[in-house]
């Protein structure tokens, strides 16, 4: 199916750069074209995901095999030494399909290839730098998502040395979310009270500047759906 972006009026536009320039944080409503929305939610579904999170001071990446060898008491175990960790550092827990990684090395399936050349094209870039006001932006990475019950990203502000990090995207793909199942992209404020937070609406674009300390909090134990979202950078080369 053909990526398509859903008309965005020039009043809507007007709301959203004000906002950015306010804020540093928006949201798109229906970014994409109904039919391509649902077309990414179907697939993503369907996608094959690993697990990631922190041990110690790295990143680490838990094979779907691997953890489904596991004992009920070791995944337990895995569980509760996560979520300790998570008390006074940076840990995050959560699904993983790296689609941009996996285009770059030729190994995409084509519903993420045709999204990579389509996040990298002139259409969605040109769109990302008018209603951001950032010239600089020239290309989007971007990875599948998926956080289930007890996943969570806690506090962080996205900046990386050397990669050009301009905004932060997350795009919504599960319908129906409600705010009670937690997964909501929470801005931190200078008071430590939550500034503002964004639902993880269906085909909605979250954008937030980079950086701004931020957090997705904790999928609740009675979500009724898992919380699928495409997430990257809008980044300079």
């Amino acid at each position: 199916m053909t990526p398509e972006l859903a008309p965005l009026s020039d009043p809507q536009r007007q709301s959203i750069r004000d906002r950015l320039a306010a804020t540093g944080r928006a949201q798109v409503v229906d970014l994409l074209s109904g039919a391509y929305a649902d077309h990414l939610a179907a697939s993503a579904a369907d996608a094959p995901f690993n697990t990631v999170t922190r041990r110690g001071d790295g990143h680490v990446d838990l094979p779907a095999a691997w953890l489904a060898s596991l004992e009920p008491t070791q995944k337990q175990a895995l569980g509760e030494r996560v979520q300790a960790s998570a008390t006074d550092g940076f840990q995050y827990l959560y699904d993983n399909h790296p689609i941009y990684d996996l285009d770059q090395a030729g190994q995409a399936e084509a519903v993420w290839s045709e999204l990579v050349a389509f996040l990298n094209g002139e259409a969605f870039l040109g769109l990302m730098r008018d209603l951001t006001g950032e010239p600089r932006i020239a290309m989007a990475d971007a990875q599948l998502t998926r956080f289930r019950p007890a996943h969570f990203l806690n506090q962080h502000d996205d900046s990386a040395d050397g990669k050009q990090r301009y905004f932060a995207y997350v795009l919504g793909l599960t319908p129906g979310w409600r705010i009670d199942w937690g997964g909501l992209l929470a801005f931190h404020g200078e008071d430590g009270n939550v500034a503002e937070a964004f639902t993880p609406r269906f085909n909605a674009l979250s954008l937030l500047r980079v950086p701004a300390p931020h957090s997705v909090t904790q999928v609740a134990l009675s979500a009724g759906a898992h919380r699928l979202s495409i997430t990257g950078w809008l980044r300079g080369r």
